[in-house]
C-alpha cells in the first residue's frame, strides 16, 4: 500500500512539473496550423530530402530580344534575330507597361527549364516567367511588361542552365566531409588526454574510498592554507624555471645538450639522497643535504621535460617547410611541445599542492599527539580563523 501510494505521488509531481513546463514555455498546438508554419515545414523537408551535398558544373546560356516600352511614335520597330545560334522573338515587339506579349525561343537544348528576365534601362533583371522546352529546343509563353517606360529599346532575357560533365561534391559537400574529420580527430585527442588524466586521478580516488581516514581539526585547518599555497608555489616555480629554460636553450642544440646532462645529474643526486641500505641513521645536516638533493632533482625532471617540449618544438619547426604535403607532421610535433610547455605549470601547481597537503596531514596529526587539549584547542581556534580568511580570499 505505502508502495503504491508513493508512486501515485510520484506521477502526480511528474504531471504537475510537466504541465508546468508546458506553461512555462508557452506550448500552443494551434501554431502547427497555421500556414506559415506549414510552408517553413515543407521547405525544411524538401531541403533535407535533397541536400546540397552533390553538384554539377552549369553551362549557362542567355539570350536577348528587344521590346520597347510603350511603342516608339513610328511604329512597332522591325528586329532580325541572329539565326546561328539561339534565338527568341517577341510579338509584338513594344507594348504598353503590363500588355501581354508572346515569347518563342528556337534552338534551346532540349528539355531544359529556363527564366524569363525583363531587363529594363538600369540593367536589374526582373523575372517574368519560366518556361520548358520541347524535345527540338522550342518554347513559347506569354508574359505580361513590366511597368517600366523608356524611349530606349529594353531587353528580354531568356536563360537556362544546364548540368555538364560529372557529379561532384559541392562545397557544402567538401565542408561537411571537412567538418566530419575534424570532429572525429576532436574526439581522438580529447579521449586520448582525458584518458591521461583519469588514470592518476582514478587510483587516488580508488586509494581515498578503500582507505580509513580521520583527520584532526588541525590538519584540516593546515591543509586549507598550505596547500593554496602549495599550488601557487609549484605552479610559480615550474613557470619560472620553464621561462628561463626556454629563454637560454630554446635553441635545439642547447636544449639536446641539456636534455643528456640533466637526466645524467638527476640519477646522481637521486642514488645519493635514496641510498639502498645505511648502517646507522643518518644526522640532520646530510638528512637536509638530501632533501634538497631531492628537491633539485625535481626541478631538473620538470627542466628536461621543458627541454624535451623546447626540442620538439625547434624539430617540428624546421621539418614542416621541408616536409611540402606532409607538413603536417612537423606541425604536429611542434604541437606537441607547445602543449608540454602548457601542462608543466599546471603538473608543477598539483604536485606543490599533493607536497604540501602531504605536509600539512603531517603537522596536523603531530600537532594532535603531542600538545595537550587545552593548548592544542586554541591552536585549532586560531587555525580555523586563518583557513576560514584564506577560503575568504580564494573565493573572493
Amino acid at each position: 500500500m505505502k508502495r503504491s501510494l508513493t508512486i501515485a505521488l510520484l506521477i502526480v509531481a511528474a504531471f504537475v512539473i510537466f504541465a508546468y513546463g508546458f506553461s512555462v514555455t508557452q506550448v500552443n498546438l494551434e501554431e502547427l496550423g497555421q500556414e506559415s508554419r506549414q510552408q517553413a515545414l515543407t521547405r525544411i523537408l524538401r531541403a533535407l530530402a535533397h541536400p546540397d551535398f552533390i553538384a554539377f558544373d552549369q553551362e549557362q546560356v542567355e539570350v536577348n530580344a528587344p521590346v520597347y516600352v510603350p511603342c516608339p511614335a513610328a511604329g512597332e520597330p522591325a528586329y532580325t534575330p541572329d539565326t546561328s545560334g539561339p534565338y527568341m522573338t517577341v510579338t509584338p515587339s513594344c507594348g504598353d507597361p503590363r500588355a501581354e506579349v508572346v515569347v518563342e525561343g528556337v534552338g534551346f537544348a532540349p528539355d531544359t527549364n529556363g527564366v524569363l528576365y525583363f531587363i529594363p534601362d538600369s540593367g536589374v533583371q526582373l523575372q517574368i516567367g519560366r518556361f520548358e522546352t520541347d524535345g527540338g529546343g522550342y518554347f513559347q509563353t506569354t508574359v505580361r511588361l513590366r511597368d517600366r517606360e523608356s524611349d530606349q529599346a529594353q531587353q528580354l532575357r531568356a536563360t537556362t542552365r544546364r548540368n555538364i560533365g560529372n557529379a561532384h561534391l559541392s562545397q557544402n559537400g567538401i565542408d561537411t566531409i571537412n567538418k566530419i574529420i575534424e570532429t572525429v580527430f576532436m574526439a581522438l585527442l580529447a579521449t586520448t588526454l582525458g584518458t591521461f588524466l583519469a588514470i592518476p586521478v582514478s587510483f587516488l580516488a580508488a586509494r581515498n574510498l578503500m582507505a580509513t581516514v580521520t583527520s584532526p581539526v588541525a590538519s584540516v585547518a593546515l591543509t586549507l592554507i598550505l596547500v593554496p599555497l602549495g599550488v601557487w608555489l609549484g605552479g610559480a616555480v615550474t613557470g619560472w624555471l620553464g621561462q628561463t629554460a626556454l629563454t637560454l636553450l630554446g635553441d635545439w642544440l642547447p636544449a639536446l645538450v641539456g636534455l643528456v646532462v640533466a637526466p645524467v645529474v638527476a640519477t646522481i643526486l637521486a642514488r645519493w639522497a635514496v641510498p639502498p641500505v645505511e648502517k646507522s641513521p643518518p644526522g640532520a645536516l646530510v638528512r637536509l643535504l638530501r632533501s634538497i638533493a631531492l628537491l633539485a632533482v625535481a626541478l631538473l625532471a620538470i627542466l628536461a621535460f621543458y627541454l624535451f617540449a623546447a626540442l620538439l618544438i625547434a624539430a617540428g619547426e624546421r621539418i614542416a617547410p621541408l616536409l611540402g604535403s606532409f607538413a603536417f607532421l612537423g606541425d604536429f610535433i611542434a604541437n606537441v611541445g607547445g602543449i608540454i610547455v602548457l601542462v608543466l605549470p599546471i603538473a608543477g601547481a598539483l604536485i606543490g599542492g599533493g607536497v604540501f597537503l602531504s605536509i600539512a596531514g603531517r603537522l596536523g596529526n603531530t600537532l594532535a599527539d603531542r600538545l595537550s587539549p587545552r593548548t592544542l584547542k586554541a591552536i585549532n581556534i586560531v587555525l580555523c580563523a586563518v583557513a576560514g580568511m584564506v577560503l575568504a580570499l580564494l573565493i573572493g
